[in-house]
């Protein structure tokens, strides 16, 4: 099987280096038949806007929205966001302007937390059953990842953007169930992509500012300026790690695993690079500290330190803590040995004020 990726730069904007990365890669009638209701599913795990590197450009969206519905098909934006284990989720469209950007061109809009589930079951290695929403199920899916590292999995792209089609308290389960081991994680997430891969048509993602460092929200943007897409989720990642100068394989815990258990290609060698070159683009991004020697798999547990001038006691990471182990008195408090190692109060902390170290920092 021939694996291929588009390397497009958004020199002339983020629409125009879409639509010429989907035609570099045979045009939108090549992945969506005529007529098809699509789903769209960008990455809106927070408030947080394109600018800062946390969230999909929605611009990115609708110009692959507009590819659709020239050839008459109709569109749905849909997320799950994780913002929606404590407060509403419809909050993360309305405070990015998209519901009101979804309305203006023409698209359904859909807070998937609220489908009815449906059951998949394959051959899994962390479980053998998950539970989708009915509207991924029922239509082929776009996914629009933004590039971003990540504290727990290095790289947030492709693979890990679907597992933003897990409904409500669902995440949060999930990272009990393989407590903190980071190896068990990574292969959660592939057998999230494997029950939905028969959906997923295309990857477009959003390289236009990236984030590097504390990602996938306190980190640092940078303006890389580049649109990556593919029919493979792990060949997309796999481009996107070497673009971010690291090693592929074996810096990013789901493509070796994806790798070792035949998910995609078996390497960059088995990739054909359309547009630019890796080379030509490859700009070398800062992991998250704990990731700082390059170990796929995190095998140390991480104090948590609250940065005390920027947090305001709100209580986000006590009301997202899977584990239920941190209190808020003046600032966040944590049961450290009981702690699972998730990260999540890291990554939904609105303010940055929380930061997992290594214990020799």
């Amino acid at each position: 099987m021939t694996y291929r990726v588009a390397i497009v730069k958004t020199t002339n904007g983020v629409k125009e280096a879409t639509k010429e990365a989907i035609r570099l890669l045979g045009g939108i009638s090549k992945f969506i038949n005529l007529g098809e209701t699509t789903l769209l599913k960008p990455n809106l795990f927070t408030v947080k806007g394109p600018e800062t590197g946390a969230t999909t450009d929605m611009q990115i969206v609708l110009a692959t929205a507009e590819l659709l519905q020239t050839q008459g098909s109709h569109c749905i934006i849909g997320e799950c966001p994780a913002t929606a284990s404590y407060t509403r989720p419809d909050i993360v469209f309305d405070e990015l302007g998209v519901r009101k950007l979804s309305e203006a061109n023409g698209i359904e809009i859909n807070v998937l937390d609220r489908d009815p589930p449906v059951k998949v079951e394959i051959k899994g290695v962390v479980k053998n059953e998950f539970w989708y929403p009915e509207t991924a199920m029922k239509h082929p899916i776009i996914n629009f990842p933004k590039l971003k590292t990540h504290s727990l999995t290095t790289l947030t792209c492709a693979v890990k953007n679907l597992f933003g089609l897990q409904q409500g308290g669902t995440k949060a389960h999930h990272h009990v169930t393989v407590g903190n081991d980071a190896e068990s994680f990574s292969h959660l997430l592939l057998d999230i992509y494997q029950g939905i891969k028969p959906q997923c048509r295309l990857h477009v993602v959003d390289a236009h500012i990236a984030m590097e460092g504390e990602g996938p929200s306190s980190g640092d943007p940078v303006p890389l300026g580049l649109i990556i897409a593919g029919a493979d989720a792990v060949a997309v990642d796999l481009v996107s790690a070497a673009i971010m100068g690291w090693d592929p394989v074996n810096e990013v815990g789901t493509n070796y695993l994806a790798i070792q258990r035949g998910i995609g290609p078996a390497g960059l060698h088995e990739v054909e690079i359309l547009g630019e070159s890796i080379d030509n683009v490859k700009t070398p991004m800062k992991k998250p500290e704990i990731h700082q020697d390059g170990q796929m798999f995190i095998d140390i547990r991480m104090p948590i330190i609250v940065d005390t001038d920027n947090c305001i006691a709100c209580g986000v990471c006590a009301k997202v803590c899977p584990a239920g182990v941190i209190t808020i008195a003046e600032t966040p408090e944590f049961n450290m040995d009981k702690c699972i190692q998730c990260f999540c109060c890291v990554e939904l902390c609105p303010h940055k004020a929380l930061k997992a170290v290594r214990p020799d920092e």
